[in-house]
């Protein structure tokens, strides 16, 4: 037969001990709370801000289109959207912003770490700051610090050293994309000075400046050349049989036709119907220049593509707009934050009874066991 557990004889147990528990919790507590009163007081100082709309200001609908050609040529900029370049929350997390705070306010002197490596500095800096990025888009920057006056400061200058990091890096993303679409746009004349180059050339030499249309009017007049010669075939030969092959008329008949065969035959096979080229090579000559003239086309589209781009890079380069801007001034404090002095007093109290109860069940476990270990078998 199991024996169940004595749940009675150990509360009956530990009744005994009440008093000491309590006693122990409260000296605790009383500790606890004197040694809270001597921590220092931190005051909390809390500043809103959003990201600008990417639409905000006079020039947003006229670059609109211009910023996205840089995204679709793989130069973005930072947006602080994920998925264009990076979450801008990376920024108000970098160690530049902790040490220049660390370094304006003296915080080396204000936490009492002279001394000790840079890291223990920032790392208290870090629990004396928070940053939080809501899903409706905004983020919240909170400060502690002794000096009301002061954590108000370090949260308007945590924005502003935000702010100048993004700037910085803004103009040297800019500065790379303008470098790389200005070699981009000088190869590009050249291209086109080489295609005009050889455009020109087609021109004064086969006197070809537009192929299509040229190509119509010549299959226009080499198409009445042709009925013309048929025409006149047609009455040469109503013109044999009626009055046979000496008839003074039809030898005139037959001259003419002659004539209009030969002009036929010349305007197909040699220069000066169409251009500079005989009709036999139209298709050779009209394709070589249709396709520079491709190339030209696609290449003078593509500098018209990249020249806005080029200027918005540049006008990245100088933009000095703010990456955040303040929703919620940070308002000075009136009531400390920190320490929670109460919380503390408890805290110690209740883990004091907790570990002393424990330390009571420990010890009747301990009892219990030694005692069935002496009797006899």
């Amino acid at each position: 037969m199991t024996e169940s557990f004595p749940t009675a004889d150990i509360i009956r147990y530990l009744f005994r001990f009440k008093w000491l528990v309590l006693g122990l919790s409260a000296v605790a507590t009383i500790g606890a709370y004197i040694y809270a009163r001597t921590l220092p007081e931190y005051f909390k100082a809390t500043i809103n801000c959003v990201p600008p709309s990417p639409d905000a200001g006079g020039l947003g609908g006229a670059l609109g289109g211009i910023s996205s050609t840089l995204k679709d040529i793989g130069l973005s900029k930072i947006s602080g959207k994920s998925g264009e370049s990076y979450e801008f929350i990376a920024i108000l997390f970098t160690r530049t912003i902790r040490d220049s705070m660390i370094n304006r306010y003296d915080l080396i002197k204000e936490y009492e770490l002279e001394g000790e490596p840079m890291n223990d500095v920032r790392s208290a800096l870090e629990e004396n700051l928070e940053v939080n990025f809501h899903a409706e888009g905004n983020y919240e920057i909170s400060v502690w610090d002794r000096d009301p006056q002061k954590a108000v400061e370090m949260c308007n200058s945590f924005v502003s050293y935000a702010n100048e990091i993004t700037s910085r890096i803004q103009r040297q993303e800019a500065e790379k994309s303008a470098f790389y679409l200005e070699q981009r746009l000088t190869m590009m004349d050249s291209v086109l000075n080489a295609l005009t180059d050889s455009l020109g050339r087609y021109s004064r030499e086969y006197r070809l400046f537009s192929p299509l249309d040229q190509a119509t009017a010549s299959a226009s007049a080499l198409a009445e050349s042709k009925s013309e010669l048929l025409k006149q075939e047609t009455i040469l030969g109503m013109l044999e049989q009626n009055y046979g092959a000496t008839d003074p008329q039809v030898r005139n008949s037959r001259e003419l036709v002659r004539q209009l065969r030969e002009q036929y035959e010349r305007a197909q096979t040699q220069p000066g119907f169409a251009g500079n080229f005989a009709l036999t090579d139209a298709a050779g000559v009209g394709a070589a220049y249709m396709r520079i003239y491709a190339d030209f086309e696609a290449h003078t589209k593509l500098k018209a593509f990249l020249l806005p781009s080029l200027e918005q890079a540049k006008l990245d380069m100088h933009k000095s707009a703010p990456s955040l801007l303040v929703v919620d001034t940070p308002v000075m404090p009136e009531k400390r934050d920190r320490p929670k002095r109460v919380f503390i007093a408890i805290g110690a109290g209740l883990g004091i009874a907790i570990l002393t109860l424990l330390i009571l069940l420990l010890k009747r476990g301990w009892k219990s066991m030694m005692g069935k270990t002496s009797e006899p078998s």
